[in-house]
């Protein structure tokens, strides 16, 4: 199995909030989407900087290798490229690598104590044990280096356990400081891991009457405080 992007990077692991929820149509309420059609490929090239905003940029390994699915391997999940994180040295990326496996960060504009929905779709390539490995993190993350990051999930399938795209989507609260996320391949390295695409953040809005209630808990306090000063 290779190194994660939490050793790899010597990240400081803070405690931060996060669960797997069932995977649903994408909120109204989305902040960040990404399907990696851009930069176009003819079949498959490795990026240190891609997406469909340039939004991504590679933090180790390799780099971000983008195919199209005219390659054959697969069907895109959503238009039609994907990345592979276990990259390559050949077509862009970087041959200096000490390994293929790689991660890349993106910043997202959390803000602290609200909870976000990330989703994103994921497809094992090989039926290997431990080769298809995909980590998702959240990161404190100026757009270059990352200063702490999150481990949220990690998701492990082979092609006999998983056939086609699966999406996944974790909840996050978010942490102070906390401004990106990344992924990271941790499988075996020989530029064959895990696939995914259709990257989504949403902010989750409270239950409209929440505001109401949490302004009746204030009043009911503060009428209370009143009534032990006049006793």
């Amino acid at each position: 199995m290779g190194v994660s992007m939490m050793s790899r990077l010597k990240f400081a692991v803070a405690a931060g909030a996060a669960s797997l929820a069932a995977a649903g149509p994408a909120s109204a309420a989305e902040i960040f989407f990404d399907s990696f059609e851009a930069p176009d490929v003819a079949d498959w090239a490795v990026f240190q900087v891609a997406g469909d905003g340039s939004d991504w940029t590679a933090e180790f390994g390799t780099g971000i290798e983008i195919q199209d699915e005219s390659l054959g391997i697969t069907d895109a999940y959503d238009g039609e490229q994907y990345v592979e994180l276990d990259s390559d040295f050949a077509r862009g990326g970087d041959a200096g690598a000490s390994g293929t496996n790689s991660g890349m960060g993106a910043l997202v504009p959390f803000v602290e104590g609200r909870t976000y929905d990330i989703s994103f779709a994921y497809k094992p390539r090989t039926d290997v044990a431990d080769d298809n490995i995909i980590q998702l993190y959240a990161l404190a993350y100026d757009g270059a280096d990352v200063d702490n990051a999150v481990q949220l999930f990690e998701v492990n399938e082979t092609t006999s356990t998983l056939s086609d795209w699966m999406v996944y989507t974790v909840s996050y609260t978010a942490l102070a400081g906390f401004n990106g996320i990344g992924f990271a391949a941790d499988g075996i390295e020989n530029s064959l891991g895990g696939f995914l695409d259709a990257v989504s953040v949403s902010e989750v809005p409270l239950p409209a009457a929440l505001p109401l209630f949490l302004a009746g808990v204030a009043g009911f306090g503060f009428a209370g405080r009143k009534r032990k000063a006049a006793a």
